[in-house]
């Protein structure tokens, strides 16, 4: 495994040592190609990005077992995008290995080396899976991306404050985007690794800040650059979208985006958190679901943070509180909560058996970087387990080759080290 991850590390370094010259003509000697990145899989498509060092026409090699092509993709890398380019790749056969390639205008190979990426299990067959979920990430080096790899994730979500911007202009965003997509040990994971992700504040543009924040269209435009997501909010508007990985159906929220711009469409006398369109998307998906396990995600925490600050789910409880009641009245199964942000990671099981008709459980996991906010580990009723600890990821597994089907739930520490872990079951998250 150790000889792996080195050669993939050294692929993922070669692509990025490209010198560019950048969109917004900024220091052209130090600004790299960035990637490939796997972006959004199913089980029958799957995106994959890339940020060259001058607009052209790229191409996506997709490859046959045998190294031979099965097919080429051409895309555009244009100014207009920060050279920005995603292929889509169709027509695929669920659970499958593909190995690819990249190519530049004039047919010279990025690499001499191939990448691959695995498609998603057919959400209809019986399968286990294993997704990564972290948030609050610094742009450096960190083994905690090699661990990862180490614990066989076949997906990564990003939970929001990866990276750090604070700021509304739009060249910054890029910047901060590309030095983050460079990092090396992440660099090496998501070359091969299906990649989602969310925003929280300071991606967003400014710590604590919401919809009323000026400028969010260009955070907006630098996000849909640099990551390759599904969709991308409805319209012009928000960043929220939804994957299905086996039994699991990730619903990432925007929670930023919409929020304070209109009146709750739960509650005219109070502001809202996730918008009308939002609201009722969510509502949607979560009726149309048949995943054993829902996993619904954003960056902020769906408790109270009790401090000066406003953007955690406890600013907005008749929001939540009309989505627990939607999820009981529907007789919803198999939801659980998943947040970051405060620099803590915890677990949290609320007596939401007679609204939902079971506990609901919240699971959050932060920071992937080294900077801890103790005084953010509150005391809650309903709190299991709380720490403030640096370098955290969360490794959820879940596995319905088996009755009933199976949550399994890990914060881990650096070098692999364990916090806790929880297994919870469709029995447990569902109607009594």
């Amino acid at each position: 495994m150790a000889h792996n991850l080195n050669r993939r590390s050294m692929l993922a370094v070669s692509a990025a040592s490209l010198l560019a010259t950048s969109a917004e003509g900024k220091n052209p000697a130090i600004l790299k190609a960035t990637g490939p990145m796997v972006g959004h899989v199913s089980h029958l498509d799957a995106k994959v990005w890339f940020r060259p060092s001058e607009p052209g026409t790229y191409t996506l090699h997709i490859l046959k077992e045998d190294g031979t092509e099965d097919r080429v993709i051409h895309a555009e890398s244009k100014v207009d995008n920060d050279y920005c380019l995603t292929w889509l790749v169709t027509g695929m056969q669920p659970g499958l290995k593909y190995r690819y390639k990249v190519s530049g205008p004039n047919g010279q190979m990025i690499s001499g080396e191939d990448y691959y990426f695995e498609t998603a299990p057919d959400p209809a067959e019986e399968n286990s899976v294993c997704l990564a979920f972290g948030s609050c990430a610094a742009t450096k080096p960190s083994q905690l991306w090699s661990q990862m790899e180490q614990r066989d994730v076949q997906g990564l979500v990003l939970l929001g404050d990866t990276p750090y911007i604070d700021s509304t202009d739009l060249s910054v965003a890029r910047q901060h985007h590309r030095a983050f997509l460079q990092v090396p040990q992440l660099a090496s994971l998501i070359s091969h690794t299906p990649t989602w992700g969310t925003w929280d504040d300071h991606d967003f543009g400014r710590n604590d800040s919401d919809g009323r924040l000026k400028g969010k269209e260009n955070t907006r435009q630098a996000f849909i650059e640099y990551r390759a997501n599904h969709d991308y909010g409805h319209k012009q508007s928000g960043i929220y979208t939804k994957f299905q990985y086996g039994p699991l159906e990730v619903f990432l929220l925007d929670t930023r985006w919409f929020a304070q711009t209109e009146k709750s469409p739960v509650d005219p006398s109070q502001p809202t958190l996730l918008g009308k369109q939002q609201w009722q998307w969510l509502k949607e998906e979560l009726l149309a679901s048949t995943a054993p396990f829902k996993l619904i995600a954003c960056g902020m925490i769906w408790d109270d943070k009790e401090n000066t600050e406003s953007d955690d789910w406890g600013s907005y409880t008749h929001e939540r509180n009309a989505l627990f009641e939607f999820i009981g009245d529907n007789n919803i199964s198999g939801v659980v909560l998943i947040g970051g942000d405060i620099h803590c990671s915890r677990h949290l099981k609320y007596d939401t058996e007679k609204t939902v008709g079971y506990p609901i459980h919240q699971f959050i996991v932060s920071p992937i970087h080294d900077r801890t906010i103790p005084k953010l580990n509150v005391p809650h009723p309903n709190l299991v387990r709380g720490e403030a600890v640096p370098h955290v990821w969360l490794r959820l597994e879940a596995d319905n080759t088996q009755s009933p089907a199976l949550l399994h739930a890990e914060w881990l520490q650096m070098e692999g080290r364990p916090m806790w872990d929880v297994t919870l079951t469709t029995d447990q998250l569902s109607h009594s």
